[in-house]
């Protein structure tokens, strides 16, 4: 409907499918760029008093963030011969046939995208009234936002260096390419692996080691995933390694 506005006009993009392409606009966003409130976890010690208890597993691992929620108040624009039941049937089906974690983009947060849910209890005649108003479409956040520019693939075929401008701690997916035993360093850290052939690939926001469909997690010798720090990340690696593609998944509150 109003594609050729996407530069234009403010609207979001859930599952891949743009609020234009429903003739939805947002008027206005509440809580824009996201107010995560910090997991904390305390025990009362006595003759100590109260102790926040530490439940990370790797110094890396970024701070836990509770989802936090934001709103989208939006409009139909009007065209002509539009059948507005229908239009709330098809709004219904995209946000709510399937309540799972999605990709959300808006045009607020350019260059990011989170991963959210809509977990509205509303019904189409609901949405059929806002659509003659003002509708309200609200979504659950992960904490965390992705940087589109951390999908890109990174190829090294020899030492190199990566730079995480973002501050926070990202769970790369890297594909490396050899044969036997291999180490990859990290700046300081050592991640091993025995008896590859070809490839392995590696995945540490599913803390997964994997060739294809098949499983691999038996031949990481290491017991932490591979993770990139905030600022400078020396990679390099011993064995036989002809390359190595990451996907960085940068990210940041």
């Amino acid at each position: 409907m109003l594609n050729e506005f996407y530069d234009d006009i403010n609207s979001f993009t859930y599952d891949g499918k743009n609020s234009l392409d429903m003739g939805i606009v947002i008027e206005k966003k509440e809580n824009i760029y996201g107010s995560p409130a910090p997991k904390i976890e305390t025990i009362t010690i006595p003759g100590r008093g109260t102790m926040i208890l530490n439940s990370k597993t790797d110094p890396l691992d970024n701070e836990d963030f509770e989802d936090f929620g934001v709103k989208y108040t939006c409009f139909l624009m009007p065209e002509e011969y539009q059948n507005v039941e229908i239009i709330a049937r098809n709004i219904y089906a995209w946000l709510f046939y399937d309540v799972a974690y999605k990709r959300l983009e808006d045009s607020y947060e350019r260059g990011y995208y989170r991963l959210a849910y809509c977990g509205q209890s509303v019904s189409v005649e609901e949405i059929t009234r806002g659509l003659l108003g003002k509708l309200e479409i609200e979504l659950t956040c992960k904490p965390y936002k992705f940087a589109y520019n951390g999908e890109r693939t990174i190829t090294l075929t020899k030492a190199g260096t990566l730079y995480n401008t973002e501050g926070f701690t990202a769970k790369p997916y890297m594909k490396i390419y050899g044969s036997g035993n291999v180490t990859i360093y990290i700046n300081a850290r050592a991640h091993s692996f025995a008896g590859i052939q070809s490839y392995i690939e590696v995945d540490s926001e599913l803390m997964n080691a994997y060739k294809g469909d098949e499983l691999q997690n038996n031949k990481m010798t290491s017991t932490l995933f591979p993770k990139l720090a905030a600022g400078q990340n020396n990679i390099s690696w011993s064995g036989n390694v002809t390359k190595i593609e990451i996907i960085p998944r940068w990210c940041c509150l």
